[in-house]
Parts: structure tokens; C-alpha cells; sequence
């Protein structure tokens, strides 16, 4: 059997769609992987499979998460402006989310799973794939630190890499399931949010097309009989999306909860595309909810 990594790309809260997938492919399809790796936000959906919960326990804690009560505003830094150190702090999300989502850090580095939670070190411009065994609150905060809007531990691996297919390969994945939620659809709004996200979608998708481009000439090298830059052929199944949530500002438990269906009734159509067999657990109602 060829061994399967799952890739949970980064994408803001947009990764709310990616828990909606999950529950698709591990336990209608009863997919099993043997490898996952994530950045950015994505990292929390990676702790809650690492722990083993199911597809469909992680999407329900998406389902049902208030986003307001991980708003943590860093008061003491919003009179500085642009030499504030943060707009928001995660303080919240140790507190408030982290305890809703029932994780818990014994469970996770205990976890059998074999799992990378990429951060990216700046004093040494190192991306460090961290492992169960090491994890702690400090790492999965570190994870999803985005510069300026929230305190450096480390600091958010995603202006990296927004999927570490290479270190997924590294260890020996044959298949790379990716979700992919980052917007690939070229528009540049103004302001300093539209800037921001706009500069982050085009580190996040250039980056991802190299290495993408790597695989399609290593897969092409190996069927000519020649030396590939891998040792062996690499495939790579893609299920992307146009989430209609904000990286970021949403504070609407609705819209995120539309956001995790949309991923189910998404996950079953690829599965329907790609021969996937599945069998539905529930059925859950999309209600469009405009920004």
C-alpha cells in the first residue's frame, strides 16, 4: 500500500472548510493516513487528529465554536500603531478555545500518529517541523502567530511554506493529500488587511506551485527511466477551495459553521470525481451567510 500523508495547508480560519473535509475522508471514507503535517492555523486541526479524534469530532468543534471568544485584543500595544509588537494576542485561544476543543497536550504527545506541525524559527531562518513528542501550548501558539497580529513565539511558518510537501516526502509519503483552502483566485484589494492577505497568498501559492513543479518533473524523470530529485514517484490529490470566509476577521459562529458543511458536501463531490467510495453520516443544510 502506498503510504499517505495528509497535508493541511494553511488558510486563517478558513481551515474551517478543511474540518468539514475531514470528516469526509476519515470516517465516511474511512481513509487512513499515515502521516500529517500541517502550517499556519491548520496546525490546530492537525492537534485535534493527532490526539485522535474523529473527522467528525473535529468538525463539530468548528460547528460549534463561538469565534468570539478567541478575540483577545493587545490593548497595551494599540497606541504604538505601526510599531506595535501586535494587533490581537492568543491568550484567549490558550484559555477559552484550546479547553473547548478538548485538547489535551499528554494525548497528543503520546500520539501514536506520526505528525510534523511546522514553525518558523527567525533568529536562525530555519522552518522546524516539530513532532507529538515535543508539542506544547507554547508550539501550537507559535504555529499560527502571524506576524503583526499576533505576539512572535516562533513565528507562523505559512510566508514559508503554507504545506511542507518536501518534509511529508522526507518521510516517506508515496500519496499527498492536500487541502488547500488559501484563495488562488489573483485578486489585490487595498488597505493594509488587503495588502497583508494579498502578500500571503502569493508567498503561500508561488511557493506551493515550486514545489509542485519539482514533483511533475521528478514523476516525469522516473516514467523516462532516468534519476528523479525523489526516489520514486510522487502523487499528489488536490481538493481545493474558494472559502467565502475572511483569513481572519470573522466573528460569526454561522458563517464558520457553513464554512465546515461546505467542506463536507466539497469532500463528498471529490470523492465522487475521484472513485472514492463513502457513506454519508448526516447531512447538513448550507446557509449562505454574505459578508
Amino acid at each position: 500500500m502506498p503510504k499517505r500523508a495528509l497535508m493541511l495547508a494553511g488558510g486563517g480560519v478558513k481551515i474551517a472548510f478543511q474540518a468539514g473535509v475531514l470528516q469526509v475522508w476519515l470516517d465516511e471514507a474511512d481513509i487512513e493516513f499515515d502521516h500529517g503535517d500541517a502550517v499556519s492555523a491548520a496546525c490546530f486541526n492537525l492537534a485535534m487528529w493527532s490526539q485522535g479524534m474523529s473527522g467528525g469530532q473535529i468538525a463539530d468543534n468548528w460547528r460549534n465554536l463561538d469565534p468570539i471568544i478567541g478575540v483577545d485584543v493587545n490593548w497595551s500595544q494599540l497606541a504604538r500603531l505601526i510599531y506595535a509588537e501586535s494587533l490581537f494576542e492568543l491568550d484567549a485561544f490558550r484559555h477559552k478555545v484550546f479547553p473547548a476543543w478538548g485538547l489535551d497536550w499528554d494525548e497528543i504527545r503520546a500520539s501514536p500518529r506520526e505528525s510534523t506541525f511546522n514553525v518558523y524559527n527567525f533568529s536562525k531562518h530555519e522552518l522546524r517541523p516539530v513532532t507529538p513528542p515535543e508539542m506544547t501550548e507554547d508550539f501550537l501558539v507559535a504555529a499560527a502567530s502571524l506576524p503583526k497580529w499576533f505576539p512572535p513565539v516562533c513565528i507562523d511558518a505559512v510566508f514559508n511554506t503554507a504545506s511542507n510537501l518536501e518534509e511529508a516526502i522526507r518521510r516517506g509519503a508515496d500519496e499527498l493529500w492536500v487541502i488547500w483552502t488559501t484563495s488562488q483566485r489573483g485578486e489585490w484589494f487595498d488597505g493594509f488587511v488587503g495588502n497583508f492577505f494579498g502578500i500571503f497568498e502569493a508567498t503561500a501559492n508561488g511557493g506551493y506551485k515550486q514545489i509542485l513543479a519539482h514533483i511533475r518533473r521528478n514523476n516525469e524523470a522516473i516514467s523516462r527511466g532516468a534519476q528523479g530529485e525523489f526516489d520514486r514517484h510522487i502523487t499528489v490529490r488536490e481538493l481545493k477551495a474558494e472559502v467565502p470566509l475572511h483569513y481572519l476577521l470573522n466573528f460569526s459562529k454561522d458563517r464558520a459553521a457553513e464554512a465546515v458543511n461546505r467542506g463536507v458536501e466539497a469532500a463528498r463531490a471529490w470523492c465522487d470525481a475521484n472513485g472514492v467510495s463513502y457513506h454519508r453520516t448526516a447531512d447538513y443544510p448550507l446557509e449562505i451567510h454574505t459578508a
